[in-house]
């Protein structure tokens, strides 16, 4: 019984000094020179897993289709005050590249159909913009309309009274641009101010759903809004009590409260309605009708 308890550390002694020899006999020692240092196994490293996935295809098309909305943006607003060969290239140039966007939109994407019906409102808009760019005609392009505002329940009576506290045009500066959008801050209830997108191509106001928490905007109904993703989708309707930028001021104005995808209000024709615009490279001029 002892004996074979004591065999198992000269097992293990003999297999030691077999690696020994092993490695020992890899090189031939030279005289003069260090002892060799034996060979070190390198471990086996496995490749690390990528630290992000790659975004899904419907993800990316979906980035793709915003991107287009936003040069669209860009050129109707650039189109309301273009005058010369050159206003109406830079016009040119954003509705190519909308349409160029739309175009990457893969047919088995859920954005197929809405891309190539904006494909063909933006071909329409681009041959208007090419052909002001050889005649120089200062007419206005038509504008595509983006976001569409259709009230299904009925909403109380309230009252609008747009009004500029001087005369003559109201001028204000662009802050940043989203996408070739002028960017201004916008006066809410006479308290907070808020940047908003200048929209030409909206119908309303709309705003965040932080905007409305901030305001504590009491609702009032509900509406359907199309949005870059989906289409009829239900939003509610809610009562501001003023608008106003500078001198201009809006009363009692509804505003739709936009999703959590929203991260910056629209400023649409519910404000500007009774004032032509003239969008410049730094400004922005609303000028009475």
């Amino acid at each position: 019984m002892n004996t074979q308890i004591g065999l198992e550390p000269v097992k293990g002694l003999i297999v030691l000094g077999m690696a020994v020899g092993i490695v020992a006999c890899g090189r031939s020692p030279v005289e003069g020179s260090d002892p060799p240092t034996p060979e070190v196994p390198q471990a086996i490293v496995s490749p690390s897993p990528s630290p992000s996935a790659a975004p899904s295809p419907v993800v990316q098309d979906q980035k793709t289709l915003q991107r287009a909305l936003d040069k669209a943006y860009g050129a109707a607003s650039i189109a309301q005050s273009a005058a010369s060969p050159g206003d109406w290239q830079l016009v040119t140039r954003q509705w190519q590249q909308a349409i160029a966007l739309l175009q990457h939109i893969s047919p088995q994407s859920p954005h197929y159909a809405l891309a190539q019906q904006k494909i063909n409102e933006y071909q329409k808009n681009l041959t208007y913009a090419q052909n002001q760019s050889q005649n120089a005609s200062p007419a206005p392009a038509p504008t595509p309309q983006i976001i569409a505002v259709k009230p299904v329940t009925p909403v109380q009576p309230v009252r609008r009274r747009p009004y500029s506290a001087q005369p003559g045009s109201i001028q204000t500066p662009i802050k940043r641009r989203e996408g070739g959008t002028p960017v201004i801050d916008v006066v809410f209830n006479q308290t907070q101010s808020f940047e908003m997108i200048v929209d030409t191509g909206a119908t309303g106001v709309v705003i965040t759903q932080k905007m409305a928490q901030s305001l504590n905007i009491p609702l009032i109904g509900s509406a359907k809004m199309d949005t870059a993703s989906a289409k009829g989708v239900t939003v509610p309707i809610g009562l501001v009590e003023s608008i106003a930028v500078k001198s201009l001021v809006v009363q009692n104005l509804p505003v739709v409260i936009a999703g959590s995808q929203l991260d910056i209000g629209l400023l649409g024709h519910d404000f500007f309605g009774d004032y032509d615009l003239i969008i410049r490279q730094d400004q922005i001029v609303f000028q009475p009708r």
